[in-house]
């Protein structure tokens, strides 16, 4: 089967027997489907009424493209052209897709994992079959890029299986790039016996302002947020302002192909929020659910690190950055040497990357004097954690016993309960990076941290005073930029004239890898945005929401 290698839009409407005949085979695919064209063909179908529940899974390739548009580091390889096998069960119910599991499943692909949202069905009656769109991501192993894209089949009346499309036109990776459509031959088995529908789902987005009306309606500057000219389009993936429960607006998601019409499913990766939240918020989890062990040494808890160097250093040092280890105090100087990259990259194992961790770095000066950027002090964290609860408590694994069920309980989405870790029989989480959100995530996350920031009587104390920085208890990260660190988050401090207050603003965010900012403002609202052009661009941003609603007034 022919399939052209180069990605571009189409404005032609989607007739529905062209695309049926691509999936039964019946025509050849020469060009990947736009999301408008997608979102057109919706307009036109009627829902899937059938409530039943299959199993899809893949078999042979019958052709594929694949374009690079960036490789920063070299690492193409012919199988990054393979989607992994896998094997899926989904609801229909109502019109929608609903997979049994939207988190992050492993694979045995050298390079992918995968993950699966949910999606929408369409009968085509005159065709006498259902069309079946469902959006998907690849995800790097041991890494935390995104490549996300949509596949497309078809069942018939006897639930026979067309071939399935995948394609991809959009991501949140800084440093690999590329467009991507494959056709495989596909099966589909009906569970005739499975009765158990998951209820209530929908797509359908709540009414939120786009971003020019909420130029309009407050009369505040335009291009101020992830629309600015610090951004280019063809790098951002989403960007939103949050005020209590609700947006006050929120970007589409941007691909090559249109805008995503799955955007309330697109996979978000964490990078280094992970160290705010698998790190620092963890440690409040475990301080308040066992025992405050912030101040407990880290030659007690990482046999590892059972070394001089090690002698008075403290999880809170390490969630600060501030082990008194390092090679430069300039910043990132650290975190790009080859010493971190063969922690990061080089090291798939737990017994690896604890002793390169533990040995990493030459003792300068005291803990808690200095910030120095450091992954791999934030996987130590993990590491002291996990050892604190099993001798003490038999609890094997902080990240799944501990955080995950906090999550749970504040209805976090099932992509963000999983993290990337150790290829052993350990699974250590890696902590400082590898988590993954979802869209509707962001608003939990900014209901959750603006609740801790605004109670002085906070049972999470070490999160609570991350969130409240002042000079007495940050340190320095960034002296060009005003920017602190103090417990797993960053701060900057706005001077008072900026903003005509009478104190000066300090703003505490969370940040990562190529191009991500979660900024928790004084107001009451969040902004952020997910990006990979290595831009963290957000004071037009802060100064836009001030006029919404003053930083003064707190």
């Amino acid at each position: 089967m022919k399939i052209f290698s180069i990605l571009f839009f189409l404005i032609s409407p989607l007739a529905s027997q062209e695309l049926v005949d691509v999936l039964w085979n019946k025509k050849n695919l020469s060009e990947p489907y736009s999301y408008n064209q997608l979102a057109d063909y919706i307009e036109k179908s009627s829902k899937f009424d059938t409530n039943l529940k299959g199993k899809i899974s893949i078999g042979k390739v019958l052709g594929k493209g694949f374009t690079t548009i960036v490789d920063q580091y070299n690492i193409y390889n012919a199988y990054h052209q393979e989607i992994p096998d896998f094997s899926i069960e989904i609801s229909f119910e109502n019109g929608n897709v609903i997979p049994d599991n939207t988190g992050l499943m492993l694979t045995t692909h050298p390079f992918w994992n995968i993950q699966f949202g949910i999606g929408k069905s369409f009968n085509d009656s005159s065709l006498d079959v259902a069309v079946i769109l469902i959006p998907f991501s690849l995800m790097h192993k041991d890494a935390n890029c995104v490549h996300t894209g949509v596949s497309i089949f078809s069942i018939d009346k006897s639930f026979n299986a067309s071939n399935i499309i995948f394609q991809i036109a959009s991501e949140t990776c800084a440093y690999f790039k590329f467009d991507y459509i494959s056709i495989y031959e596909a099966k589909f088995t009906d569970l005739k016996t499975n009765t158990n529908y998951k209820k209530n789902i929908s797509l359908d987005y709540d009414e939120i302002d786009s971003f020019d009306q909420l130029y309009a309606k407050y009369q505040i500057k335009s291009n101020s947020f992830g629309d600015s000219k610090d951004f280019l389009t063809e790098n951002m993936t989403i960007y939103g302002l949050i005020d209590g429960d609700k947006y006050l607006a929120l970007s589409p998601c941007f691909t090559r192909l249109g805008n995503n019409i799955f955007c309330n499913q697109i996979v978000l990766p964490s990078y280094s929020l992970a160290k705010s939240i698998a790190g620092s918020l963890s440690l409040s989890l475990v301080n308040n659910k066992y025992k405050d062990i912030s101040q407990y040494f880290i030659r007690d808890l990482i046999p590892q690190c059972d070394i001089k160097k090690w002698s008075n250093v403290t999880l809170e040092n390490l969630s600060d950055m501030s082990t008194g280890q390092y090679f430069s105090t300039k910043f990132d100087y650290d975190e790009s040497s080859i010493t971190t990259t063969n922690f990061l990259f080089k090291s798939n194992t737990h017994d690896k990357k604890v002793k390169l961790a533990c040995k990493a770095f030459p003792k300068k000066r005291t803990p808690g004097k200095a910030f120095v950027y450091h992954t791999s002090d934030t996987y130590l964290l993990g590491t002291a954690m996990n050892n604190y609860l099993k001798n003490n408590f038999n609890v094997r694994d902080y990240f799944d016993d501990v955080l995950v069920p906090f999550l749970d309980e504040k209805n976090f989405s099932e992509i963000s309960k999983h993290s990337l870790r150790t290829d052993d029989v350990s699974r250590t989480p890696f902590t400082g990076w590898g988590m993954y959100f979802s869209e509707t995530d962001m608003k939990k996350l900014s209901k959750l941290f603006h609740s801790i920031k605004k109670n002085k009587n906070s049972p999470y104390k070490f999160i609570y005073e991350a969130l409240n920085p002042d000079y007495a208890n940050t340190l320095i990260a960034i002296r060009s930029d005003d920017i602190y660190y103090n417990n797993g988050f960053w701060s900057k401090v706005f001077d008072k004239d900026i903003f005509g207050c009478q104190k000066d603003i300090w703003v505490p965010f969370m940040s990562g890898f190529g191009g991500i900012t979660f900024a928790f403002f004084p107001n009451g609202m969040s902004y952020f945005y997910f990006s990979d052009g290595y831009t963290y661009s957000w004071n037009d941003a802060a100064m836009a929401s001030h006029e919404i609603r003053s930083f003064c007034e707190i």
